[in-house]
């Protein structure tokens, strides 16, 4: 009898383990934000089941991934995002368990997605400095509580901050094929924890998406958020285009981030919102614009700016070349 109450024991807390089964449309960062309410917690996941995911960009329905605990200490680096709509959030777990209630800041954007939307360059950005190794040696992917290396030590000290990038695609209009920019393509932050002779140790304490030996880094400069913005209906007709759309299958896709080519000199201010549209005709005659989605503009540049991608009732997938119209403007 006592070993039969013991195996009930263990089948109970073996049975208590909390696995996730992966649906269509799940991202490891969706997934890391109903468990954990904090979506920057996507490695931990990960991590725990490298039998089942060998590339964090590709999940696949009706895999069944193993939620692990993930130590207190890591819950406060990354507190998740709640950006611009002003309503009250209910986060729960599949089984619909109210798990908290969550208040958004009273701000457009959040100073992590601001970060992590990147930044268009028209110059290349001077050599700073690269990571070069990992601790333990040879990690393959790197992500948030992993240690790196990099080759700097003049004028750097423990605590400071740096952030992880790679240059991404170059930006041509879509139609004259004018050259905008570069963009810059946002992959975390590392704070330094040791430094060397030749060379400091850090630990990554943001990743957006995977880090590689040879990303580059660059001091990170705080990014001061909008607060109190407000929109308001525009009578200027001011039209433009989809640039580019930016990688669907980066680790955070449920964040999509799109370059337009309205930028400083066009007047547009962050908090801007463009309706994508797209012109109809039926047998020769004009229809009315059918809108597809929206985009909300995060950063400004001299010639484009980076914004996100607000999809309406029904997810239309946006492309390059898409036409959008002033909806909004901040104020």
């Amino acid at each position: 009898m006592k070993k039969f109450l013991i195996l009930l024991v263990f089948v109970s807390i073996f049975a208590q383990e909390t696995t996730h089964e992966v649906k269509t449309g799940d991202t490891l960062w969706d997934i890391a934000g109903w468990y954990y309410q904090d979506p920057f917690l996507w490695p931990y996941i990960w991590r725990a089941n490298l039998t089942v995911v060998e590339d964090p960009h590709w999940i696949y329905p009706e895999e069944v991934l193993v939620i692990p605990d993930v130590p207190e200490e890591s819950v406060y680096v990354a507190p998740p995002e709640y950006y611009y709509e002003q309503e009250e959030y209910i986060l729960t777990k599949p089984s619909a368990e109210v798990v908290s209630t969550v208040y958004p800041e009273d701000r457009l954007f959040t100073e992590q997605l601001i970060h992590r939307a990147g930044y268009i360059v028209e110059e290349e950005l001077p050599y700073w400095g690269k990571i070069v190794g990992t601790e333990p040696l040879d990690e393959k992917n790197i992500v948030s509580y992993k240690k790196v290396y990099i080759d700097r030590v003049d004028d750097v000290k423990v605590g400071d901050v740096l952030s992880v990038y790679r240059p991404g695609m170059v930006l041509n209009h879509p139609e004259n094929g004018t050259r905008l920019g570069q963009e810059i393509v946002m992959l975390g932050r590392i704070e330094i924890e040791k430094v060397g002779e030749e060379g400091a140790r850090c630990q990554v304490i943001d990743s957006y998406d995977i880090i590689e030996i040879g990303d580059f880094v660059t001091p990170y400069e705080p990014i001061l958020a909008p607060t109190d913005v407000q929109l308001l209906e525009t009578d200027e007709d001011i039209k433009g285009y989809i640039v580019e759309v930016k990688d669907y299958n980066m680790v955070t896709s449920p964040h999509v981030f799109v370059f337009i080519d309205q930028g400083e000199e066009s007047g547009t201010a962050v908090g801007d919102m463009y309706d994508i549209y797209q012109e109809r005709e039926v047998d020769g005659k004009k229809m009315p614009d059918l809108n597809i989605g929206k985009v909300q503009v995060i950063s400004v540049f001299r010639l484009a700016s980076v914004g996100l991608l607000l999809h309406d009732r029904e997810t239309v997938k946006v492309v390059r070349g898409e036409k959008i119209r002033l909806l909004m403007e901040a104020r």
